[in-house]
């Protein structure tokens, strides 16, 4: 059933790419996978009803879940719908004006591209189906070669998750708030959708989202705050110096968002918002100390990238214990217990090992050499592992780190002309799956592991049945897409592939010497990290959490940072008048904000994919 679900699910994600619909991996909780697990859901109510034995288990439903989600993640904006294009992209785009030929064109392994013009032309203007001529045949060696590529980092992502299941679930028992909606739609003992506060919740986030797409029909019908065209955005309200260094600050407050953002522990929805404004404030005292002039200032995105490296970090180490039982496992001690994790902590560490090798053979026939190899594999993980923690631990509805991946760190640190040409080249398609991390696949993994623990299901299976859904979804997305790309033209949609080789273009004409405002950056980002979090250990007043400093300086943040506001303050009442006998009902009604916004979002999008024409969508 799950791997039937991929086919629907991907198609809805990849063709609200191509209509400029609906974008469900911008989020942390994808609404196309719990719109699908509420009509499964309810058709195994209706089932049970008739057949009893034929009606699935919690751990089956949530199995599904979980597929679909890792599924989706894999074909999402920031990991496919980025790769193709990027993939696609330079042959075609080279002029005799831009020289890329010479520039970078003739040191690019042709293997990893197309460079057949009529392949090329079909991709890109020939409004025709996929298989409608031969043109189809010389995209199957980059897609199989960039499949495989995906493939194996997701494996050695599941390998890595395996290690750090049982510290983060059982040890530190983290709350992975993403995925408390789906528990408890599935729940045998608590059923939500009997509870009236859950459908007033269901029923005002569905109506503002249903206002508001009638607005973009019909512009005379007001929108509501929900509403992302209503662009209600703080910067443009200001326009003096040093005051107008804040930037885009929108106010726009998103239902879902609300919802999502009441499963965050108090503290940790605080420390987002906090953060926010912090971020903010340093921009405006930027500008009034003269720092406005240089690029990047006051380099948010490098702090932040340092706070998640910091956080990774303290994630292995907290899993030191169960590292050394993988080496010891490996040298033959039977004495551990690792029965119930995904995989035995020596087939993990083998898989983890042997994968992580792979990938540096990639590198190395694309002729990059071992150390700028070694160290972008090594910091994308980290970045990983710490967007996995964060995850479990924070459940931000966000974790972009928008153009500050692996390839931009290593360049700023050592400066382009170090790095080299060739391995340039190769960061310059890497930038496919690290212009963004919003859909990011391995925290979906350790949410399926936690899924699988709260249904007391097979680990192993549960394990088995993501890295299946992983392979299918990845030949489904670019199949799919291919074919989407060939009917309707693929240089509408090739904005990304732009960025990427235009990136490439300045580090070669401009290479430059590494840059100092970054690298300071980057270790004040290490240094307060590391402040953040000793206090944090130390004294349990202390309310600022590291996890909140690193998510909170992105661009999508800026989007949600009201709506966390919103629900920070309102649980903070819950909790306060009312303790934790106010909490379960109210999450009932919280949850029902998302659910109804994601509904409606669905139909909406659904609407615009079948009509060929943008209609309302809630998400940015």
């Amino acid at each position: 059933m799950g791997l039937a679900l991929l086919v629907p699910n991907v198609t809805f994600i990849l063709y609200g790419y191509i209509w400029r619909q609906s974008r469900p991996t911008t989020v942390s909780l994808f609404f196309n996978v719990v719109v699908t697990l509420l009509i499964v859901v309810a058709a195994n109510a209706a089932l049970r009803r008739v057949r009893p034995h034929w009606a699935l288990a919690r751990g089956e439903l949530l199995t599904v879940y979980a597929m679909l989600s890792v599924g989706s993640a894999v074909v999402g904006l920031d990991q496919l719908q980025t790769m193709l294009p990027v993939v696609a992209y330079p042959w075609w785009h080279a002029t005799p004006e831009n020289d890329w030929e010479a520039l970078f064109l003739q040191d690019m392994p042709s293997w990893l591209t197309v460079t057949d013009p009529d392949a090329l032309w079909a991709y890109y203007d020939s409004r025709g189906p996929l298989l409608a001529t031969d043109y189809w045949r010389p995209w199957v060696t980059p897609a199989l070669i960039w499949s495989g590529f995906s493939f194996t980092l997701v494996f050695v992502m599941l390998c890595l998750n395996t290690f750090f299941r049982r510290n983060w679930t059982d040890e530190a028992k983290l709350s992975y708030p993403i995925v408390q909606l789906p528990l408890e739609m599935t729940s045998p003992r608590r059923n939500i959708f009997a509870h009236k506060l859950f459908w007033i919740g269901f029923a005002l986030a569905f109506v503002i989202d249903a206002i508001n797409g009638f607005h973009l029909i019909y512009p005379s019908i007001p929108s509501i705050l929900g509403e992302r065209g209503a662009r209600y955005d703080l910067g443009r309200m200001v326009h003096s110096r040093p005051w107008n260094a804040i930037g885009w600050t929108p106010l726009n407050v998103f239902p879902f968002a609300v919802g999502l953002a009441f499963f965050i522990p108090v503290d940790l929805a605080f420390s987002m918002w906090f953060f926010y404004l912090l971020w903010k404030a340093l921009k405006i005292f930027s500008a009034a100390v003269g720092w406005g002039d240089l690029p990047h200032a006051p380099w948010i995105n490098e702090q932040s990238f340092a706070a998640y490296l910091t956080l990774a970090g303290f994630s292995l180490w907290a899993s030191r214990r169960h590292l050394a039982q993988a080496v010891r496992s490996v040298l033959g001690d039977r004495s551990i217990d690792d029965s119930h994790e995904p995989m035995p902590y020596s087939w993990a560490l083998i898989g983890a090992v042997g994968g992580f090798a792979l990938l540096m053979i990639f590198c190395g026939q694309a002729k990059m050499a071992f150390w700028p190899a070694f160290g972008f594999i090594a910091l994308y993980l980290l970045i990983s592992v710490a967007i996995s923690r964060v995850r479990a631990e924070l459940g931000s509805p966000v974790h972009d780190l928008h153009f500050i991946g692996p390839q931009v760190v290593l360049t700023e640190t050592f400066g382009p002309a170090a790095i080299g040409k060739q391995n340039l080249i190769l960061y310059a398609y890497f930038h496919s799956f690290n212009r963004a991390h919003r859909s990011h696949p391995m925290p979906h993994q350790i949410e399926g592991m936690k899924l699988a623990g709260e249904a007391g299901t097979s680990q192993r299976g549960m394990a088995a049945a993501m890295m299946v859904a992983t392979a299918v979804a990845l030949l489904l997305g670019w199949g799919i897409l291919l074919d989407a790309f060939f009917r309707h033209g693929g240089d509408g949609w090739a904005s990304k592939g732009r960025e990427s080789f235009s990136l490439l273009e300045q580090w070669l004409r401009s290479p430059g010497d590494p840059n100092w405002y970054a690298i300071g950056a980057l270790v004040w980002g290490l240094i307060f990290t590391v402040f953040l979090t000793w206090m944090r250990t130390r004294y349990m007043w202390w309310t600022f959490h590291p996890a909140g400093f690193a998510v909170s300086g992105s661009w999508s943040m800026a989007l949600f940072a009201p709506s966390i506001l919103v629900s920070w303050l309102a649980k903070t009442l819950i909790l306060h008048y009312g303790g934790m006998a106010a909490f379960a009902p109210a999450s009932t009604l919280f949850a029902g904000l998302v659910l109804g916004e994601f509904v409606a979002g669905a139909l909406w999008g659904t609407s615009g994919i079948l009509l060929h024409r943008a209609m309302h969508n809630f998400l940015p």
